[in-house]
């Protein structure tokens, strides 16, 4: 019961933020909006971007590690990270010639997780 208060209060408050946020838009204007978000939702439509985030999502980790996670070639892993981090849902750190990365968007990886659960309860 407490979840689904939650996820109410949450999606009255996000109501609210979007119609701020577009309040004065023009036409034109959300056509833009729409596309960027079209373009948003474009990265996070590939599965392996999905590991990636989970695997990063409990931590800063470096290209190794998500490799180890994700079970993929280290060519693989690198490129969706660069496409997370151009989209700016990973940050990115050098240490040395090791490169770590961490979330910077909490707000994709909240709406991934939830997406995630509802999609994993249909399975049970």
């Amino acid at each position: 019961m407490r979840l689904y208060a939650y996820i109410d209060d949450n999606s009255a408050f996000m109501r609210t933020r979007v119609q701020k946020a577009t309040k004065n838009l023009s036409p034109k204007q959300m056509e833009k909006v729409f596309s960027r978000v079209a373009a948003y939702f474009n990265v996070l439509s590939e599965p392996a971007r999905l590991r990636i985030m989970y695997a990063v999502c409990s931590g800063e980790k470096s290209v190794s590690e998500v490799v180890d996670m994700c079970g993929t070639s280290q060519a693989n892993v690198s490129r969706h990270l660069l496409a997370l981090h151009k989209a700016g849902i990973l940050m990115r750190r050098k240490e040395g010639v090791t490169v770590y990365y961490s979330i910077a968007d909490s707000a994709t990886v909240e709406m991934c997780q939830t997406v995630c659960a509802k999609i994993a309860e249909g399975i049970h």
